[in-house]
C-alpha cells in the first residue's frame, strides 16, 4: 500500500504537474518508515516530517503557508489533532490516512477534526475496512465522500438490515444482496485479491495433527454442552450471536481449559512478603510464672511445645490460620520451675528460645495490663 500510494503521488507530479501539498497521517511508529520510503521511491518530492516537541513543531511551521515550502507532510494521528488549527489553515491536495481504521468511530474527536480539513482528494489505506459493524464502514465512506454517503440511516437501511437478517437466519442468504453491496462499493475500493498476490508467495504446506482432549477439557466440554442455556442457543429458535458465543466458549475449552475456567496458581515457590512477620502470635502466661525481662522480644522465634522452632515460611503462614479474635498461642508444656542445672541435658539452643519466650510473654502481659 505504501509503494502504491507513493507511485500515485509521483504520477500526479510527473504527468499532471500536481506537486501537492499532500498530508499523510500515519501511526507514530510508522513515521520513520514513511519518511524512508519517500526518500527511496520519490526523491524528487520535498518531505517535511512533522513530529517532536511543541517547540520543535513550532519551528517546523515556519514558512508553513509559503508555496512549494514542501510537497509532502508526514505526521501522526495524535499531532494532527493537537495542532489541528495549523493543519486546518493550509489547503491540501491529497489527505492520505494510513491504518484508516483509526477513524472508524464517527463520534471520535479524531474523525471530526480531520473531516473539516480543506482537501481536494482523500485516500484511506487499511487492511480491515469492516471490523465490527457496517457503521464503521459508513464512517470511512462518509469521510471519503460526505456528499455521496450523507445519511447514516439510509446506509443502515440499505446494508445493515438485510445483512443482519441474512446472518441471523431470518431469511435465506440472498446472492442478489451481496452482489448489490459489491457493486456499490467496488468503485470506491482498490482491493488486493488473493489471486493477485499468491503467485509471489511460496508454496504452503499444512500439517494437521489430531490430539485428544485432556480429562479436564472433556469434563468442561460436557458440562457446558449440558447447560440449559447452551441447548437453548443451539435450538432452532436461537439467534446467530448466541450460537457464536457457544462456539467461542467451546473454542476456549479446546485451546486451554484455564481460558474457560481459570484456576488459582498453587506453587511452593509463591510466598507472602516477609514484611508480614511483624504480626507474630503472642504468648499467654500466668503473672506469677513470669521471670524478669531477658532477651529482647523483637528477636523471638515461636516455639511449639515439642521444642521445634518454626521456620521463616511457617511464621509467615501463621497470619493465615483460622484463629479467634486475638491471635494467642498457648504454651502449655513449658515448665518454668526447671532449675538452672547444667546436667539437665537441655539443648542450649532450646534454653535460649525458652528464655526468649518468657521475655515475650512478660512483655505481652504487661502491655495487656496497661491497656486494661
Amino acid at each position: 500500500k505504501t509503494i502504491q500510494t507513493l507511485s500515485l503521488l509521483c504520477h500526479l507530479a510527473a504527468a499532471k504537474g500536481i506537486w501537492g501539498p499532500h498530508l499523510i497521517v500515519v501511526p507514530t511508529s510508522c513515521i520513520g518508515n514513511w519518511e524512508a520510503e519517500l526518500h527511496r521511491w520519490a526523491p524528487g518530492l520535498k518531505v517535511r516530517t512533522y513530529y517532536g516537541s511543541a517547540k520543535a513543531r513550532k519551528r517546523l511551521r515556519e514558512g508553513w503557508t509559503a508555496p512549494n515550502a514542501f510537497h509532502v507532510c508526514v505526521t501522526s494521528y495524535q499531532l494532527v489533532v493537537a495542532d489541528s488549527s495549523a493543519f486546518r489553515r493550509k489547503r491540501w491536495y491529497y489527505l492520505i490516512l494510513d491504518e484508516a481504521h483509526n477513524i472508524k468511530n464517527f463520534k471520535s474527536q479524531r474523525w471530526q477534526t480531520m473531516l473539516n480539513f480543506s482537501t481536494a482528494r482523500r485516500l484511506l489505506l487499511t487492511g480491515t475496512p469492516l471490523q465490527n459493524n457496517l457503521m464503521e464502514l459508513w464512517s470511512l465512506m462518509h469521510f471519503l465522500m460526505p456528499h455521496i454517503f450523507r445519511s447514516r440511516k439510509e446506509f443502515s437501511y440499505w446494508f445493515s438490515n438485510p445483512l443482519n437478517n441474512m446472518v441471523e437466519g431470518g431469511q435465506a442468504v440472498s446472492e442478489d444482496l451481496v452482489r448489490r453491496l459489491h457493486q456499490i462499493m467496488r468503485p470506491f475500493l482498490l482491493r488486493r485479491l488473493k489471486c493477485d498476490v499468491e503467485k509471489q508467495l511460496p508454496g504452503k504446506f499444512e500439517h494437521v495433527v489430531l490430539v485428544t482432549l485432556s480429562k479436564r477439557q472433556q469434563q468442561l466440554y460436557e458440562e457446558f454442552m449440558a447447560r440449559s442455556s447452551t441447548r437453548a442457543a443451539l435450538a432452532g429458535g436461537g439467534n446467530f450471536m448466541g450460537m457464536m458465543n457457544v462456539l467461542m466458549q467451546l473454542r476456549k475449552v479446546c485451546n486451554h481449559p484455564d481460558l474457560f475456567e481459570p484456576r488459582p496458581t498453587r506453587t511452593p515457590f509463591f510466598m507472602p512478603s516477609l514484611a508480614s512477620l511483624a504480626g507474630l502470635p503472642a504468648l499467654v502466661m500466668p503473672e506469677e510464672a513470669l521471670p524478669p525481662p531477658g532477651p529482647s522480644p523483637d528477636l523471638i522465634h515461636v516455639l511449639w511445645p515439642d521444642g521445634k522452632v518454626l521456620g521463616t515460611y511457617e511464621r509467615a503462614r501463621l497470619g493465615e490460620l483460622a484463629v479467634p479474635e486475638a491471635k494467642f498461642l498457648e504454651v502449655d508444656d513449658l515448665s518454668l520451675d526447671v532449675p538452672e542445672d547444667p546436667t539437665n541435658n537441655q539443648d542450649p539452643a532450646v534454653a535460649a528460645h525458652l528464655a526468649a519466650l518468657r521475655a515475650a510473654a512478660r512483655a505481652e502481659y504487661v502491655g495487656r495490663r496497661r491497656r486494661a
